[in-house]
């Protein structure tokens, strides 16, 4: 587990939205590459929108891996050499909000990759991009800062994630189980290629000794790759007959000067 620490100026006016990226799969027919790229265009053009990559950002499968189909693979996929060729796709394909990242999780895909074929997209990634490597789970500490040194810490735990749950129920109680191990404002988890928000009040003691309800706010964070996708082979969700995956990603607002979080998704 990693802690990432980063200071943000901010004005009283001022409202963030942070974006969490994650499970968009490039390099299968199934990634939804143009509402990716518009997502991408969306950050790019808001100079208060921050993201955190929530992992599984390539497929990194390759031959011999159970999980691998040749009629799955996007046409621009090098087989020859499948790692090099995804992690050079992604790095330019985020290139354009490099500055604007707050650091990357690694996911089940690029970790099993690395453990079988002696790559490390996770790694490689980071370093094109030039952005943190915040491993499988991490805490990121962003102390907003005024001129006159107010700040306002933000706390947020994000992980990619793991487990099999397929109902809406079943999301939604491992969202609140990883929402109640860690103390945070805001809580990411990815894997689960759904979009749920949840939103947890409770009270706490202001720096003036004031009483004070505030929120923690979390979400299942989407996903860009589709189960079903007319017209080309059936991906291993359609094969498990897994339900539609919910496409794109929820977004976190954040009010500095009102010490205000929430989601919307």
């Amino acid at each position: 587990m990693e802690v990432a620490d980063i200071t943000i100026p901010y004005g009283r006016s001022d409202v963030f939205k942070l974006y969490p990226l994650g499970d968009t799969h490039l390099g299968t027919l199934h990634c939804n590459e143009d509402l990716l790229k518009a997502k991408i265009r969306e950050i790019a053009q808001n100079k208060y929108a921050r993201w955190v990559g929530l992992g599984d950002y390539g497929e990194f499968i390759s031959p011999g891996d159970k999980r691998w189909d040749g009629k799955c693979i996007a046409a621009w996929v090098d087989r020859d050499d499948i790692a090099e060729c995804e992690i050079d796709y992604i790095a330019r394909l985020f290139r354009p909000i490099a500055s604007q990242c707050i650091g990357l999780i690694e996911g089940n895909h690029e970790d099993m990759f690395r453990i079988h074929s002696h790559a490390d997209p996770q790694k490689n990634i980071c370093k094109r991009l030039e952005v943190a490597n915040l491993g499988a789970t991490a805490f990121i500490n962003i102390h907003f800062r005024r001129s006159n040194n107010d700040a306002r810490l933000i706390r947020i735990v994000a992980a990619h994630g793991a487990g099999g749950a397929i109902t809406p129920g079943a999301k939604l109680t491992r969202l609140q189980r990883f929402m109640n191990s860690h103390a945070a404002r805001v809580y990411m988890h990815g894997h689960v290629h759904d979009i749920i928000t949840h939103t947890i009040p409770y009270l706490d003691v202001s720096d003036a000794s004031r009483i004070v309800s505030r929120d923690k706010v979390g979400a299942m964070t989407g996903c860009f790759f589709t189960t079903y996708t007319q017209g080309v082979a059936a991906s291993y969700g359609e094969k498990k007959n897994y339900p539609p995956t919910s496409l794109g990603c929820p977004v976190f607002t954040i009010v500095p000067d009102k010490d205000l979080v929430k989601v919307e998704g």
